[in-house]
């Protein structure tokens, strides 16, 4: 049994630094209850779901999350497209009320994610360190031996 730990494979910051990026997107959802501002609040909010997204979906493609890509797809990018392709424009809020939420639920998922991929590596790295000790002192009682 082979055991390799790369740094790659346990490398955290993506998803840290998703997490610290989700909330502060996050607290922009605020902005989005309080949809009495106007479409100026309305504006502010998509413009910052759109800037957010690629870079969320980037990280996702990072660590080979497909399915919630395509749970964005299908949550957000669908009623889109429907949206538009209906042209009734007042629904435009439907989407992004559904981008937050979308936002919401990841954070959740982040961080389990974290703690995950950091139980893995120190598994990980006690597994190897017990093959070391193992291989020690196999070494040694072949030298007791002679």
């Amino acid at each position: 049994m082979k055991i390799n730990i790369t740094e790659n494979q346990f490398n955290t910051d993506n998803l840290s630094k998703l997490s610290k990026v989700l909330n502060y997107q996050l607290s922009t959802t605020l902005l989005l209850i309080l949809l009495y501002g106007g479409h100026l609040t309305l504006l502010v909010v998509t413009i910052a779901a759109i800037i957010f997204s690629p870079y969320m979906l980037y990280i996702l493609y990072l660590e080979k999350k497909t399915g919630w890509i395509i749970f964005f797809a299908v949550l957000v990018l669908l009623p889109i497209f429907v949206i538009i392709l209906s042209s009734i424009s007042d629904l435009l809020f439907i989407p992004v009320a559904l981008v937050y939420f979308y936002y919401f639920l990841l954070k959740f998922v982040v961080r389990d994610w974290i703690q995950e991929k950091n139980a893995k590596y120190e598994l990980q790295k006690q597994m190897l360190e017990s093959k070391k000790k193992r291989e020690e002192e196999n070494d040694l009682n072949f030298l007791i031996q002679r």
